[in-house]
């Protein structure tokens, strides 16, 4: 009798480890990841069309995203050194053409390794710092032509307004430099574009 009653408390033991493994295994799942009825996440890697893949240049409609990453690391790179330098910082003085100038096409220079496009509710979009959408579970596609389209970009931005009207912009507004180079006239956005929750655009 003794034996049959341990046999039974073993076994109930078994049946509730399995089962707490199983419930903290969903509870993680959902807290990832969209959770799909079959109790598992779907994450894929972007399809990418034959211009994605392909062109040299940035596509239209990831050009928005790309502005606004841009103008955020412009923002902190002229943040940054002017940092650097004590009367800059305490707001004695402003960076020099030089300062500014080196700041910015260091930054146009940098790898842009952390940017990537990303699935988002069957939409492309680029993900980095500054974006909403860098936090976003799913699958980045790194690296490619991602880096070279973003320093052209980059580049082409230092070409038109100069480095002398970026620095400007940025004293100006500094937390928004992105109004500036991305919602002006012929900007990448317009200015109808939002970013809600989900990350759907609405125009």
């Amino acid at each position: 009798m003794k034996l049959l009653v341990l046999i039974i408390l073993c076994v109930h033991n078994i049946v509730v480890g399995v089962s707490q493994k199983i419930n903290k295994k969903l509870s993680i799942t959902q807290n990832t990841g969209k959770f799909q009825s079959s109790g598992t996440i779907e994450m894929k890697a972007p399809d990418l069309n034959d211009e994605e893949f392909h062109s040299s240049h940035m596509p239209d409609h990831l050009k928005c995203d790309s502005c606004r990453a841009i103008s955020y690391q412009m923002q902190e790179y002229l943040s940054k050194r002017e940092s650097q330098i004590s009367a800059v910082k305490e707001g004695k003085a402003m960076l020099t053409e030089s300062e500014y100038t080196d700041a910015l096409e260091k930054c146009c220079a940098q790898s842009w390794e952390r940017h990537g496009v990303i699935d988002v509710g069957n939409v492309k979009r680029l993900s980095g710092p500054g974006l909403e959408t860098e936090d976003f579970t799913g699958v980045k596609m790194l690296s490619g032509p991602w880096p070279g389209r973003l320093f052209k970009m980059c580049q082409a931005y230092l070409g038109e307004f100069t480095e002398d009207d970026i620095y400007m912009e940025y004293r100006n507004n500094r937390d928004y430099l992105e109004d500036f180079l991305c919602y002006g006239e012929n900007g990448a956005c317009t200015k109808h574009t939002t970013f809600q929750a989900g990350f759907k655009d609405e125009m």
